[in-house]
C-alpha cells in the first residue's frame, strides 16, 4: 500500500465506501472540500494497484496538539493493518509540524478503534458524552450571564478548583476537535462572547459555539459544561435553552460523562446520546517519528510484515465507524 497526499480527482472512489459507516449515514462528503484546502492539516489516501483503500486526516490544533479523524478503510483491506500504517504516517507528519500530543476521538462503542490506538500507545484520558435535540422548550429564569473581561479571572479560577475541568482533560470542543481550555483560550472566548458564567464568584461555566459547524449553522453547541452544584447547572442549561430558542434548529450539549452533571441534561429534554472516549498520546520522539516513512507494502498475498510492524503481531481490526465522530 501506498500512503500519499489526497487529491480531489480521489473523492468519488473513497466517497464509495464512506456512506454507511455508522447508523445515519457518514460526514466524509460534508468535510472533503474543507480538509483538502485546509493547509493546516493533510487529507491521506492509501492506495494499491491503483485501487484507494483508505482515507485518512491529521492536523495541528491550538496547543501543539495533532488532531487524529476520519479514518476509514473499505472492507476488502480491513484486518490488513491498514489503518496502524495511517496512524504511523499521521504520527509522522504530526512530529514534523511541532506537535507535542496527538488526540483522537473514538465511540464508546467501537472497540476495534480502541484497541489499536492503544496498541499504539495512546490512552484514554476522558469520556465525554454527547446529547442533541429539537425541542424548544419554554423560556425560564436564570441568572446565567455571558462573561466578560472581569469575569476571566474568576472563571478561571473556578475552572481550576473543578474536578469536572480535571476529568475533562482540561479540553472544549470545537468543529468535533477537542481544544486545550487554558487561559489564553479562556480569554479568547470570553471576548468572543462564548462564555457563560453564573454565580459571583462564579459557580459555573459554559462555552458555547453559535456559528454551527462544517454546514450547519442551525446548531447551537454548548461544548464545555461546569458547575459546582445543582443550581448553578440549571442556570446553565437554562441560558442555552432560552438561547436555542432564539433561531437555532438543535441544540447540542457536549460535556464530560459525569453523575454529577447528566441526569439533570437528561432532564431538560434531550433526545439522543453517546458516549464518546477522548485519546491521547503524548509527543513522538523524533527520531521515531521522523524517519522516513516511505512507501508501505500491503498485498494479501505478501507474507512480509508492514514497515513499522512488529513481525508476528496479529493484525489489528478497524471497523470503519471511526475516530470520532459526529
Amino acid at each position: 500500500m501506498r500512503i500519499r497526499t489526497a487529491r480531489e480527482s480521489d473523492r468519488e472512489e473513497i466517497l464509495s465506501f464512506c456512506k454507511d459507516t455508522f447508523s445515519w449515514g457518514d460526514y466524509i462528503d460534508r468535510v472533503w472540500d474543507r480538509w483538502l484546502a485546509d493547509t493546516k492539516g493533510r487529507l491521506l489516501v492509501g492506495e494499491s494497484a491503483g485501487k484507494k483503500m483508505a482515507l485518512a486526516r491529521v492536523s495541528m490544533c491550538p496547543g501543539n496538539i495533532a488532531w487524529l479523524e476520519g479514518v476509514r478503510v473499505h472492507p476488502d483491506f480491513r484486518r490488513a493493518k491498514v489503518a496502524t500504517a495511517l496512524l504511523e504516517r499521521m504520527a509522522g507528519w504530526a512530529a514534523r509540524h511541532g506537535a507535542k500530543e496527538a488526540s483522537a476521538i473514538v465511540s464508546q462503542e467501537n472497540v476495534p478503534s480502541q484497541r489499536m490506538l492503544e496498541k499504539n500507545g495512546f490512552s484514554m484520558v476522558s469520556a465525554w458524552i454527547y446529547y442533541g435535540t429539537e425541542k424548544k422548550m419554554n423560556k425560564r429564569a436564570t441568572s446565567a450571564r455571558l462573561a466578560t473581561k472581569q469575569d476571566i479571572e474568576k472563571a478561571w479560577q473556578f475552572l481550576q478548583g473543578s474536578h469536572i475541568y480535571q476529568r475533562s482533560a482540561g479540553r472544549y470542543v470545537s468543529s468535533w476537535k477537542w481544544y486545550p481550555l487554558d487561559r489564553k483560550a479562556l480569554r479568547q472566548l470570553v471576548l468572543a462572547k462564548r462564555v457563560v458564567v453564573t454565580g459571583r464568584p462564579v459557580s459555573g461555566l459554559a462555552v458555547l459555539n453559535k456559528t454551527g459547524y462544517w454546514d450547519r449553522p442551525d446548531i447551537l453547541q454548548v461544548s464545555y459544561l461546569d458547575a459546582s452544584g445543582a443550581k448553578p447547572l440549571q442556570d446553565i442549561i437554562a441560558f442555552a435553552s432560552n438561547l436555542h430558542s432564539q433561531g437555532y434548529s438543535t441544540l447540542h450539549v457536549l460535556c464530560h460523562n459525569s453523575p454529577e452533571m447528566t441526569p439533570m441534561v437528561e432532564k431538560s429534554g434531550m433526545d439522543e446520546s453517546e458516549v464518546f472516549l477522548l485519546y491521547s498520546k503524548k509527543v513522538f520522539t523524533p527520531r521515531k517519528a521522523l524517519r522516513p516513512v516511505g512507501q508501505i507494502r500491503q498485498d494479501r498475498q505478501d507474507p512480509r510484515p508492514l514497515r513499522g510492524s512488529r513481525q508476528g503481531q496479529k493484525d489489528d481490526t478497524f471497523d470503519t465507524r471511526a475516530w470520532r465522530l459526529d
